[in-house]
C-alpha cells in the first residue's frame, strides 16, 4: 500500500526504450528524483515522495532494466549517457522546463551528464552518497574480489561476481540488501528492497555492471560529454 498515489504517469519512448515515470504534487519547483542502478525501481524514494510532494512538484522514474520500464538487452543501453538521456526524455514527457534534481548513488554521474548537457534546465542538484567517476578508481573493486574470475568461495562480498549472480541471483540480492540495511528493525525496508531487486535478473544485472563500470577505466568514455546526449532527439 502507497503512502500516495501520482497524480499521473504514464511512459516516454527513448531511444526504443519505454521508460515509466511519475509525477506527484503541483507545488514549485519541480524536483526529478533520479533512480540508481537497475537493482531496484523508483520506489526507493517512497519515504521522500509523500513528503515532498506536499510541497513541491515530484517526478520519478524507473530505470531501464527495473520496474515498468523496458529491459533492454544491449549492454549499450544501460551507459551513464542513456540514463542521463532519459531523464531529458521524462522531463520533455512531463512538460518540465527546469528542474531540482536529486540523486541517490549511482544517479550522480547522471545529473552531471544531464546538468552538463542541459544547464538550463537544472536548477539545482541534490545528492546523498554520489558515486563520482574520478580514475583510476573503481567502485565495483572495494570488495578485493574479482567480478569476472570463477572465485573459490561466495562468502560475503565474493557474492560480487557475475558467475554467482547467475547460480543464485536470489543470493547476491538478499546479500547485497541486508548490506544496505543495517540499522534495527529495518526488516519492513529489506523486504522492499530485495522485492524490488527480484524484478530484474542476473543476465541485466551484468550488463548495467558492465556499462557502469566501462566509465572508471582509462581510456574509456570521459565523464561529461560536450555536446547534448545521446538519444535525447530519438524519441516517439
Amino acid at each position: 500500500m502507497r503512502a500516495r498515489l501520482p497524480d499521473e504517469s504514464g511512459y516516454v519512448v527513448n531511444s526504443g526504450v519505454r521508460i515509466h515515470y511519475e509525477v506527484h504534487g503541483t507545488g514549485q519547483p519541480t524536483i526529478l528524483l533520479l533512480p540508481t542502478w537497475a537493482i531496484v525501481d523508483s520506489r526507493h524514494w517512497k519515504m521522500q515522495v509523500p513528503f515532498l510532494a506536499r510541497h513541491y512538484r515530484v517526478i520519478t522514474f524507473d530505470p531501464r532494466g527495473n520496474g515498468r520500464s523496458d529491459r533492454p538487452r544491449n549492454p549499450a543501453a544501460y551507459a551513464d549517457a542513456a540514463f542521463a538521456s532519459d531523464a531529458a526524455a521524462v522531463l520533455d514527457a512531463t512538460g518540465t522546463e527546469r528542474a531540482v534534481l536529486g540523486a541517490f548513488c549511482s544517479g550522480f554521474p547522471w545529473a552531471l551528464l544531464f546538468a552538463a548537457a542541459y544547464p538550463k534546465r537544472v536548477t539545482g542538484i541534490v545528492t546523498i552518497a554520489p558515486t563520482l567517476p574520478i580514475p583510476p578508481s573503481e567502485p565495483w573493486d572495494r570488495t578485493g574480489y574479482s567480478f569476472d574470475d570463477v572465485l573459490d568461495t561466495t562468502e560475503g562480498w565474493a557474492k560480487e561476481n557475475r558467475h554467482y549472480w547467475r547460480r543464485d541471483w536470489r543470493g547476491y540480492v538478499d546479500f547485497f540488501m541486508s548490506q544496505i540495511t543495517t540499522e534495527p528493525h529495518s526488516t519492513k525496508p529489506f523486504d522492499d528492497l530485495v522485492e524490488w531487486g527480484l524484478q530484474t535478473d542476473a543476465d541485466h544485472a551484468v550488463r548495467c555492471r558492465r556499462a557502469s563500470a566501462s566509465r572508471w577505466r582509462a581510456g574509456g568514455d570521459p565523464p561529461l560529454p560536450v555536446a547534448g546526449l545521446p538519444g535525447a532527439r530519438d524519441r516517439r
